[in-house]
């Protein structure tokens, strides 16, 4: 009886599929997790090449004003570099000349109206009386670079473009340095002569995009007006401009001035490693409706027709703008930034009172 009742109360129970643990559920989770990064990686290759196909193919990244003017005084550096470790007489870093690029071209219409590109390049002639004094500068130029941890191929002796008149027939070397910039030594195929040459490649930059100032002044430190001021930019130029002073400009000019006409001095000191060149348009004022403020165009004279004015490395150079005023302003507010590649700041300069012993003292 008992054992009927034991057998009653333990009867087995159906067997129940079993269920999945917990270690094959994390299995799947991971290899769909897998699967997924290894596609967005895919997707995320597939798109970066094909923007850097394109970018190549536009002629590389876009990148600041500043950025192309700091390869440039980076390239003429290398160049000059190179020269002095040549032997005495061989070469002259003021024997440098620029060369242009066909090749640092936009044929392709990639670059918009704010976007341009250049390709720093400049080349020194050599002297040289044999090969064999050619040779040794080679030697040293090899161990110099070395020295650097930079890598030198060897360049063959270039096929003269006029067969009838043979060239010298010197092999060359070049090597790119840390900053991009190849320098070459080498037969020019079209002189038959030795040339140093320097190359910081294609550079395409937005143009508005210049050299920043880090430090302002007086009249270009604040809102306030002030008698002068002075701006130096990241690159070492420096701008002073000021004090403004009255002015009567020469009967004659094509452009008449008004009531009241103030002459205005800048001065442009070039530190930097790179010219500046100064361009009449590089200055601009805000005129408003009471003063009616604008500028003379027949000055400053030293910047007229004739182009850009170059400030070489080291120099300063000092030019002279003219504004005029229907009705007298209490201050004049301009815009002014040197040349191409630095970026513009607006001046608030003081303008001398009317009476004759007030505008003594600004004199």
């Amino acid at each position: 009886m008992a054992w009927n009742r034991l057998m009653k109360t333990s009867t087995p129970q159906e067997p129940t599929a079993a269920t999945p643990t917990a270690g094959v559920s994390r299995k799947v989770v991971v290899r769909r997790w897998l699967i997924g990064l290894a596609a967005a990686a895919a997707i995320f290759w597939a798109c970066s090449a094909v923007s850097g196909f394109f970018e190549n193919l536009g002629g590389g990244p876009i990148r600041s004003a500043a950025d192309y003017r700091e390869q440039d005084i980076k390239t003429r550096e290398a160049g000059r570099r190179a020269i002095g470790g040549l032997r005495p007489g061989a070469g002259n870093a003021d024997w440098m000349t620029e060369e242009g690029s066909t090749s640092c071209v936009d044929d392709l219409g990639f670059d918009g109206d704010d976007v341009s590109r250049k390709q720093p390049r400049y080349e020194w002639n050599l002297r040289y009386a044999g090969k064999a004094e050619y040779l040794a500068d080679l030697g040293r130029l090899r161990a110099a670079w070395g020295r650097r941890g930079w890598k030198t191929e060897d360049k063959p002796a270039p096929e003269p473009v006029n067969p009838d008149r043979p060239t010298l027939r010197w092999p060359g070397i070049r090597t790119t340095d840390d900053h991009g910039v190849t320098v070459a030594v080498g037969i020019d195929r079209y002189t038959g002569k030795p040339v140093l040459s320097a190359d910081g490649g294609c550079v395409r930059y937005r143009k508005d995009d210049g050299v920043a100032a880090r430090e302002r002044t007086g009249a270009a430190g604040g809102k306030s007006p002030a008698r002068k001021g002075t701006v130096t930019y990241d690159d070492g130029v420096e701008v002073s401009m000021g004090p403004a002073r009255p002015f009567t400009p020469a009967p004659g000019g094509t452009d008449a001035p008004a009531a009241h006409t103030y002459r205005v001095p800048v001065t442009v000191t070039n530190r930097s490693g790179a010219p500046v060149d100064l361009r009449s348009h590089d200055i601009g004022s805000y005129a408003d409706a009471k003063s009616g403020l604008r500028r003379l165009t027949g000055y400053p004279a030293e910047l007229g027709a004739g182009g850009p004015h170059r400030v070489p490395e080291g120099e300063s150079m000092r030019v002279e703008y003219v504004f005029t005023a229907e009705t007298e302003p209490s201050h004049l507010e301009l815009a002014y930034g040197p040349g191409e590649f630095h970026t513009s700041c607006t001046w608030r300069l003081s303008v001398p009172w009317t009476s004759s012993s007030d505008v003594a003292q600004w004199s």
